[in-house]
C-alpha cells in the first residue's frame, strides 16, 4: 500500500473497534472517532495501545460525525499529526428503534445527518489526498436495512440505503484514481449496536432470521472489510454479511 493512515468513525466499540484493531495489526496508524461515550473511548484506547508497535500512532477524536465543521477539524488533526488518509471506514451511526408514525422530524433529521451526511463529510475531506496518492480505500458500513427494511425503523433504513447510493457514485468517480469505494451490509450482529444490549431471549428471536446456527459478530464484518481492503479490482459493491437472511 502507498500509505498506512486510516480513519474509523465510531471506532471505539463494536464493529468499528474490531476493524480498527485489524488495521492496527496490519501496521496502520489510525484515528478513531466517537461522539460522547468517554468510557468506551477509554477502554478502546487501553486495548489498542496494548496492541500497537512503537512506531504506530493512535488518535482518539471526540465529536459529532454528522457536523461538517467537526469533521473538517478532525481531518485537519489527522492530516497534521499522522499524514494523508489512505483508508476511511464510515462506521459511525445511531440506531433509535421507532415505528414510522412514532418518529419525530428531529429524530428523522438526526439519523440522516449522522448516518449518511457524516459519511459524505468524511469522504469529502479525504478524497483529495487519496487522488493525489493514486490510492485509497473507502468502506461504508451500511445494513441489511438498506435493501430489506430491517427492524430498526424507516429513518435508519433510509440512511443506510443512502450510503449505498453514495458508495456507487463515489466508486464510479474515483476508480480512475486508484480509489475503491465499497459498502458492507451487516445484519444481526450480536455484539454491536442495539443488539449488544439485548437479552438472550430477544437474541433467540433474531436467530430465527438467519440460516446459519449462530448470529453474526463484529469479527465477521471485519473479515469482509479485510477482503475489500485487499481487493483493488472490487469497487462499487455491497458485501452482505447476514447469515443468509435474504433467503428467509
Amino acid at each position: 500500500m502507498n500509505a498506512s493512515i486510516a480513519v474509523v468513525t465510531g471506532g471505539t466499540r463494536g464493529i468499528g473497534l474490531v476493524i480498527a484493531d485489524r488495521l492496527l495489526q496490519r501496521g496502520f496508524s489510525l484515528a478513531i472517532t466517537y461522539k460522547d461515550d468517554e468510557k468506551s473511548a477509554e477502554r478502546a484506547m487501553q486495548y489498542l495501545d496494548g496492541r500497537k508497535t512503537a512506531d504506530q500512532h493512535i488518535l482518539t477524536l471526540r465529536g459529532d460525525a454528522g457536523d461538517p465543521d467537526t469533521v473538517a477539524a478532525h481531518h485537519r488533526t489527522v492530516h497534521g499529526e499522522l499524514g494523508a488518509v489512505s483508508v476511511l471506514v464510515n462506521n459511525a451511526g445511531i440506531m433509535p428503534a421507532k415505528l414510522l408514525e412514532e418518529i419525530s422530524v428531529q429524530e428523522w433529521d438526526e439519523t440522516i445527518r449522522i448516518n449518511l451526511s457524516g459519511a459524505f463529510y468524511w469522504c469529502r475531506q479525504v478524497v483529495p489526498g487519496m487522488k493525489e496518492m493514486k490510492f485509497g480505500r473507502i468502506v461504508n458500513i451500511s445494513s441489511i436495512a438498506a435493501r430489506g427494511g430491517g427492524v430498526i425503523g424507516p429513518h435508519y433504513a433510509a440512511s443506510k440505503a443512502g450510503m449505498l447510493g453514495l458508495t456507487r457514485y463515489a466508486a464510479r468517480e474515483l476508480g480512475p484514481y486508484g480509489v475503491t469505494v465499497n459498502a458492507i451490509a451487516p445484519a444481526f450482529i450480536e455484539d454491536a449496536g442495539i443488539f449488544a444490549d439485548w437479552s438472550d431471549e430477544k437474541k433467540a428471536v433474531l436467530k430465527e432470521k438467519v440460516l446459519v446456527p449462530r448470529l453474526g459478530t463484529s469479527d465477521d464484518v471485519a473479515r469482509a472489510f479485510e477482503y475489500l481492503l485487499d481487493s483493488p479490482f472490487v469497487t462499487g459493491v455491497t458485501l452482505d454479511v447476514n447469515g443468509g437472511a435474504f433467503m428467509i
